[in-house]
């Protein structure tokens, strides 16, 4: 386990302990959602790749027994783009006048979540599981004097979610509240750490 999770689990663990003696029973259905930003920084087969940030958001639902429970939901992280205005390939004695592309990734999670309550009012959230992640990567290039050309892929795979929160319940069904979230994306030599910053509304059935 890195050093993130680790940190993570502390915290979730903490949250678990100060909260026991002031849980509520907030058994049943819940729905929430939360949109911010999200901030990439990425390396490739070990060599630092560059930071970036986009907004996002993310939609759950899900089920809790007391303050533990299963959720299920969708995370936008937004995409990001780059330009270049002249680049000569003498590979293929190409001149580019313009070359543009963008990432983009989204997904799906499933995991455990957890609404803790120190105080009547003041909450403590805990999440984390499975993230089934998706990459889409598109580039145009504008060569000189020769039709653009055009290349595109796609991959994905599952790694792991895990987020912290905080906030107010303003009553048995209703809540709002900011959250801090990281999704791991590993694949082929390429690692992206993905740092989520959300306003969250929930509401409980």
């Amino acid at each position: 386990m890195n050093k993130k999770m680790t940190a993570l689990a502390l915290l979730c663990a903490g949250a678990c302990v100060t909260a026991s003696a002031q849980a509520k029973d907030l058994t049943g259905w819940f729905v929430n959602g939360g949109a911010g930003s999200a901030h990439y920084h990425a390396t490739v087969n070990g060599s630092d790749a560059g930071s970036a940030s986009h907004a996002s958001y993310q939609l759950n639902a899900g089920w809790r027994s007391q303050f533990i429970g299963v959720e299920a939901g969708y995370v936008d992280l937004g995409s990001v783009s780059g330009h270049a205005s002249y680049y000569y390939d003498p590979n293929q004695s190409l001149a580019y006048s313009s070359i543009r592309n963008k990432l983009s990734g989204d997904g799906w999670t499933l995991g455990l979540n957890g609404h803790f309550n120190p105080t009547k009012m003041w909450y403590i959230s805990a999440r984390g599981g499975l993230f089934m992640w998706k990459l889409r990567y598109k580039e145009t290039d504008t060569a000189i004097n020769r039709a653009d050309q055009h290349y595109g892929y796609n991959t994905h795979s599952t790694d792991w979610y895990a987020g912290v929160g905080t906030g107010v319940d303003f009553s048995r069904h209703t809540s709002l509240g900011v959250n801090f979230d990281y999704y791991k994306i590993k694949k082929d030599g390429v690692d992206i750490g993905n740092r989520v910053y959300t306003v969250n509304f929930e509401y409980r059935f």
